[in-house]
C-alpha cells in the first residue's frame, strides 16, 4: 500500500480507504511481503520445477532426504549444515535445479576453529559451491576445544542459508510425503 501510495502521490491510508470503498480484497501479509521483496528489493521468488526427468526426480529425492537428515525444519529459512563437500554440492544442485533458487539470495556461513585460516576456507567453499565470496557471512569461530567430534573438520562446517518461508514449507511438505510413503 505504501508503494502504491508513493506511485500515485497519496498516503497509504488513502490507498486503504479506496480499497475498502471499492471492496477490493487485500493480500495476506505473507503475500504482501513476498511482493514487496520482488518489487522493491528485486528479490526473485523460487520457481520450483515441475514435470521432472528421472534424473531430476532422483535429485529431488536426494535433496529432500539430505534436508530431512541435516536441515533445519523451523524458522523461515532453508538451512542445511554439513562438512562434506559432496553433500553440500548435491544439496545446492537440488536447490538450483529442482527448486529454482535465485543465486543472490543464497548465503553461506562457515563454522570453524581458531587454527583454521578463514580466507582459505572461504576460497575453498566458494570454489566448491560456485557461490560468490560476497555471499558469505562472517565465519563463526568455535572457541571451545571440547566437543562431540573426535577430530575437527579440515574445511570447517558449512551452513547453506536460503531465506524463503514458502520454499521451506515446500521442502517440509515433501519430507512429509516421503514419511507417509515409506
Amino acid at each position: 500500500m505504501a508503494q502504491v501510495g508513493a506511485r500515485f502521490n497519496v498516503s497509504p491510508s488513502a490507498v486503504v480507504y479506496y480499497l475498502n470503498k471499492n471492496k477490493v480484497s487485500r493480500r495476506s501479509r505473507s503475500d504482501a511481503i513476498t511482493q514487496l521483496y520482488i518489487t522493491k528489493f528485486h528479490k526473485k521468488p523460487v520457481t520450483i520445477k515441475e514435470n521432472l526427468s528421472k534424473k531430476e526426480e532422483a535429485l529431488r529425492l536426494a535433496g529432500v532426504m539430505l534436508y530431512w537428515a541435516e536441515g533445519c525444519k523451523g524458522w523461515s529459512t532453508v538451512k542445511f549444515v554439513n562438512s562434506d563437500p559432496s553433500m553440500i554440492k548435491l544439496f545446492l544442485s537440488f536447490l538450483r535445479e529442482v527448486c529454482g533458487i535465485w543465486e543472490d539470495r543464497l548465503k553461506l556461513l562457515i563454522h570453524m576453529y581458531p587454527d583454521h585460516d578463514e580466507n582459505k576456507l572461504i576460497d575453498f567453499w566458494s570454489r566448491v559451491t560456485k557461490v560468490q565470496k560476497q555471499n558469505f557471512y562472517k565465519s563463526f569461530i568455535h572457541l571451545k576445544k571440547k566437543g562431540t567430534y573426535k577430530k575437527k573438520s579440515l574445511y570447517g562446517t558449512l551452513c547453506v542459508n536460503y531465506s524463503d518461508k514458502k520454499l521451506l514449507a515446500k521442502i517440509n511438505s515433501w519430507i512429509s510425503e516421503y514419511k507417509e510413503k515409506l
